[in-house]
């Protein structure tokens, strides 16, 4: 097991918790207010070129927080020669754990243990690529750094310039889950010829003697392998790819802890501390390498010229033939430059007449941090607003502008639609007045970065002179406003049907786990009795074990069928109710002999229900009135129904021995039994499958019991009433 080291972060004042939430992007470039306004004319000259070319019409806190990592992954963490943790994400931690006040504890080890250990739960948060496969048993933040790519190839060959330069190519990759998963985001198109390798060493040899003609590899990983020389016919290609999201992950339940520590990468993010991290630490392993390479040859260099001092006259003419082509490869560039100038000048511009001074309001925000990179004099005229106020700030922040519900509506409709087009918006001005306007918005990329390029139309004049458009306006706001409505009821079942999961899931690993102990314990016995010879009581004690085996299995068949209700499809015909219960009764009766009870049987309505399931309604219902009267004097069990204004209900009556009312909100969960099994055998998952089966034909069930006295179930198959 790797080395594992702790750290401890002082306290500091916590972040402002936001009210609302936009535009949530990877983000790769925040940074403090003063380099946000620094940077303004760069991510601006960026910016134009999208909008011209894409762009026309628009846990508690205070707690140790457990953090696990991988010890061999430089330069993002790795134990040093000393065994302690080092590179960017343990000083990212340690930043991290001063913003949001907490102490976090960092082990480092290899990272299948990492990833067993925080599956199992013995770790807070861990840092990886998002894939979706690792979406299904792990929450991740927003990616904070994207792990570089590199293409190698044979040196000679064409270095490749895109990605689609290997589309017909053998490429060795890394036979790992976060790789299967950028292939089949990224690059499907070339999924049939990926070769998995099971490290960055064999990729690379792989190419050096013509297995793979080319290896798509982390750098973190290649870079290194490469350096140390064992492939010397492999070279890197100057081309650096960004395909994955690096970020930190947490359990599904940790959903505080997950918030709390994205608030704290978001303020980050801000004060620029997270951006002179990347700097500091991620730059490519390729530049280290050719720096070492490079030393190595002038060693060489310098003892060759001492052995060839006697033909010094040619090394002076080589000398100056390499300062004159040096002198016109510094013209060429100067040229280069100056054109760039010229062309950078005109873009300016360009960006002056069509964004800065365009009567038009519009603003460039980051899709990561949601900061506004720039808004035009228009929008801050509509706004009343001071650049400073606005430009460098996050728009989570300007809730006295901008309603943090409908923010929130907008950016679901972005990610859906991948653009937004005349959407209705109201902003409240600095001196309180409020707007109708209409926001679109597109995406484009800078510094490879996802910004929203936004257009805001102040329509408020329009709608007051024109009835008509003042209706089709409040109209198509009302609907979003509902549909705001219908996502937080959604979210709100969510988190109530994952209650419930977890709750149906608690109560069955008790439960199932109960006979599993019991076999264990009769097999410790059973050795013990067959090693002293007892044979009779090793037979005894494996009757045992086969009745807690067949109990266990009982248990698992029930779950079964349990689940396969909701997935049925439900066929509703005509059922003779009548039929149904005589029927079901014979077959108990033949079924049990010993029990001798009477079944007194009126009049039945049919029902509008499926037949298969209906079957299991009776037998579960029967069964148990059959079963829990038997002890009684004169066993009886009545069945009828009645109807109210819920619709027909039909009524199993029994005098059997009844149970508490008290705990009768344990009935409907699986396994969970009023009596014990000497009393009466049974699985517990009876009246838990009636509950689905009523639930899914959209009716109802209800019980009354007294202890003693007897147990009355009705239950009724007609679909709920819709609410007026």
């Amino acid at each position: 097991m790797g080395a594992g080291g702790a750290m401890s972060a002082l306290a500091s004042p916590r972040a402002p918790d936001p009210t609302g939430e936009l535009l949530m992007w990877n983000d790769r470039s925040g940074g403090s207010r003063s380099h946000m306004h620094g940077s303004r004319r760069r991510l601006l000259r960026l910016a134009l070129v999208g909008a011209v070319s894409g762009v026309q019409a628009a846990e508690p806190a205070g707690a140790v927080i457990r953090y696990g990592g991988d010890a061999a992954f430089p330069p993002f963490e790795s134990l040093d020669d000393q065994g302690q943790p080092r590179g960017f994400q343990i000083d990212l931690l340690r930043e991290l754990g001063g913003v949001i006040g907490a102490e976090i504890v960092v082990t480092l080890q290899p990272w299948a243990r990492t990833e067993t250990d925080f599956r199992a739960g013995r770790l807070d948060m861990v840092a990886m690529v998002d894939t979706v496969e690792r979406r299904t048993w792990a929450q991740f933040a927003h990616g904070h750094a994207t792990p570089a790519f590199a293409i190698y190839h044979r040196r000679g060959q064409a270095d490749p310039q895109t990605l689609q330069d290997i589309a017909d190519r053998r490429v060795a990759v890394l036979d790992r889950d976060a790789m299967r998963d950028t292939i089949k985001t990224w690059l499907s198109g070339m999924a049939g010829n990926t070769l998995p390798m099971e490290d960055a060493g064999r990729a690379l040899a792989a190419v050096q003697h013509g297995d793979a003609d080319v290896a798509l590899l982390p750098r973190a990983y290649a870079d290194p392998v490469l350096a140390a020389g064992s492939t010397p016919d492999v070279v890197a290609s100057r081309l650096s790819l960004r395909l994955q999201s690096y970020a930190f992950a947490f359990a599904p339940t940790h959903t505080a802890l997950a918030a709390r520590v994205q608030r704290g990468l978001d303020e980050l993010e801000r004060n620029g501390r997270l951006e002179a991290l990347r700097t500091r630490w991620l730059s490519s392993h390729r530049d280290l390498a050719e720096k070492g390479l490079l030393q190595r040859g002038l060693v060489r260099q310098r003892e060759w010229s001492w052995g060839v001092a006697g033909v010094s006259g040619i090394a002076l003419a080589l000398m100056g033939a390499g300062v004159w082509r040096r002198g016109r490869r510094i013209a060429d560039e100067k040229r280069l430059r100056q054109h760039a100038e010229v062309s950078l000048k005109r873009a300016e511009e360009l960006l002056e007449r069509t964004f800065t001074h365009n009567p038009e309001p519009m603003m460039i925000v980051e899709r990561g941090s949601s900061v506004v990179r720039d808004a035009n004099a228009a929008l801050l005229s509509l706004l009343g607003a001071k650049a400073e106020t606005l430009i460098g700030q996050s728009l989570r922040d300007q809730v006295h502008h901008i309603d943090a519900g409908a923010l929130e509506q907008l950016v679901q409709s972005l990610d859906s639609e991948g653009a937004l087009d005349a959407v209705p918006l109201r902003l409240c001005c600095a001196d309180g007045r409020v707007r109708d306007c209409l926001v679109s918005a597109d995406q484009l990329k800078i510094d490879e970065a996802v910004h929203v390029f936004c257009i805001v139309r102040d329509i408020t004049e329009q709608v007051e002179r024109d009835a008509t458009l003042r209706q089709g306006y409040d109209a198509l706001a009302a609907q979003l406003a509902d549909s705001r409505v219908e996502i937080e009821q959604a979210r709100s079942g969510q988190v109530s049907a994952e209650a419930q999961l977890n709750e149906f899931t608690r109560t069955v690993a008790h439960d199932l786990r109960t006979p599993l102990n019991a076999v264990y314990g009769f097999i410790g016995l059973l050795r013990q009795r067959l090693r002293a010879g007892h044979v009779q009581e090793a037979l005894d004690y494996s009757g045992h074990i086969d009745r807690a085996a067949r109990r266990m299995n009982s248990m698992i068949a029930a779950l079964s069928d349990l689940a396969q209700v909701a997935r049925r499809p439900l066929q509703r015909r005509e059922v003779d109710m009548m039929r149904l219960v005589n029927d079901t009764w014979s077959l108990l009766s033949a079924a049990h002999p010993a029990r001798r009870t009477r079944l007194q049987l009126d009049e039945l309505p049919v029902a509008q229900a499926d037949p298969d399931l209906a079957v299991q309604v009776w037998q579960n219902l029967l069964d148990n009135a059959m079963k829990y009267s038997a002890l009684a004097s004169e066993a009886l069990v009545t069945v009828d129904s009645f109807r109210d204004g819920r619709g027909t209900w039909y009524r199993v009556t029994d005098n059997g021995a009844g149970f508490d009312m008290a705990q009768a909100q344990r009935l409907y969960l699986p396994f969970q039994r009023m009596h014990s099994n000497k009393q009466f055998e049974g699985t517990g998952v009876g009246l838990s499958l009636v509950r689905r089966i009523v639930d899914h034909h959209g009716g109802d069930i209800r019980l009354r019991s007294v202890p003693g006295v007897g147990t009355v179930a009705e239950f009724t198959l007609d679909p709920r009433p819709q609410a007026g």
